[in-house]
């Protein structure tokens, strides 16, 4: 945890994507320091749940806390809007975003995650925004990571010519963070490797947990980088903190944000341990995951929907992806991360 000092923390912060994962973790965060925060948050959006959550964390302190957010409906695509909610704030916190590997989904994913951080970029310029934290992710960089050289900050992005529609929407966000950079604003962007947060949240990395629940008796052969959404929160904390004590190589840079390369067999294992079921034993072999979705995509044109799994997402799950989070490390040498299999333990301890 830390301590809040001058100019740090306690100016007031925007929040978009506050029902997200990300989002919610960051509410809770700010909420447990007594920061005042605004959250943005579309019409349909599902408050009820955020603030169960948050009760459920805060415990006696949430009815205060609860009562000092402030809720804006706002969508990305109203920029009049979002400098309005911005008004008095000195930071925004941009996790907003689509995280979606179907195919179909590239104009959504591109009107979200590239133009929505647009807009935001925008109104905060209008607003007098200070600092804006964007969220982004390792998908947006290169993917030299694939099988052994890990991917970092500076990953040639000519590496990822076969980048899925996710990833390229991811790095047209990043391109107008650094925009907003260009004209004034102080630009952090964190790059995280999938994160690991509630196991009751059921979106996003959730299904890990459903998955295992379900007793799937296989496990994808490959694996991936992971980081606990509280280490993800904190390591932004200290780099907001190192930033107003005129820490340099802060404001204007990139970061992967990653724990540990663990293989899904391992994850798997630990979850089955948490929920205490069996955990899946046998490897998916490639011919199994070829056919798994070539199935999937033609239940999905009979039922008229998108597949639940594409041949990248089953292909991707066969790599082993590794992370070089060295530059983190001397930016902040004395932050550490959780091990996954801890987070994994807090996660599944409450069940689904």
């Amino acid at each position: 945890m830390l301590d809040p000092t001058p100019g740090h923390g306690p100016s007031k912060e925007l929040v978009t994507g506050a029902t997200g994962l990300v989002g919610m973790y960051r509410l809770a965060w700010r909420m447990e320091r007594g920061w005042p925060t605004v959250a943005l948050h579309r019409k349909h959006s599902k408050l009820d749940r955020v603030e169960t959550w948050l009760q459920e964390r805060l415990g006696a302190r949430f009815e205060a806390a609860w009562s000092d957010l402030e809720w804006r409906e706002v969508d990305l695509g109203d920029v009049v809007g979002l400098e309005e909610a911005m008004q008095g704030c000195d930071r925004v916190f941009h996790a907003a975003g689509r995280v979606s590997f179907r195919p179909g989904d590239d104009q959504r994913l591109k009107e979200v995650n590239a133009n929505g951080t647009a807009h935001v970029v925008n109104a905060a310029l209008g607003a007098g925004v200070r600092r804006l934290f964007h969220v982004s992710s390792v998908a947006a960089l290169g993917r030299s990571g694939v099988d052994g050289a890990p991917v970092h900050e500076l990953s040639d992005w000519a590496d990822g010519a076969g980048a899925s529609p996710y990833g390229k929407s991811k790095r047209a966000g990043e391109m107008e963070a650094w925009r907003g950079q260009a004209e004034g604003l102080q630009v952090i962007v964190v790059n995280p490797t999938i994160i690991l947060g509630d196991a009751r949240y059921d979106e996003s990395s959730g299904m890990v947990y459903r998955s295992v629940a379900r007793g799937r008796r296989y496990h994808p052969a490959g694996g991936n980088g992971f980081v606990g959404a509280e280490d993800l929160l904190d390591v932004v904390g200290a780099l907001d903190q190192a930033a107003d004590e005129g820490v340099e190589g802060v404001i204007g840079e990139r970061f992967v944000v990653s724990a540990e390369d663990i293989a899904f067999r391992d994850l798997m294992g630990w979850v089955a341990e948490g929920l205490g079921v069996r955990p899946p034993e046998r490897p998916l072999s490639g011919w199994m995951l070829e056919l798994a979705w070539r199935g999937a995509t033609l239940w999905g044109s009979l039922r008229g929907k998108p597949p639940m799994l594409t041949r990248d997402m089953a292909r991707n799950t066969m790599r082993f992806h590794c992370y070089d989070t060295s530059k983190l490390a001397r930016t902040l040498p004395e932050f550490r991360f959780r091990p996954i299999r801890e987070v994994v333990q807090d996660a599944t301890r409450s069940g689904l």
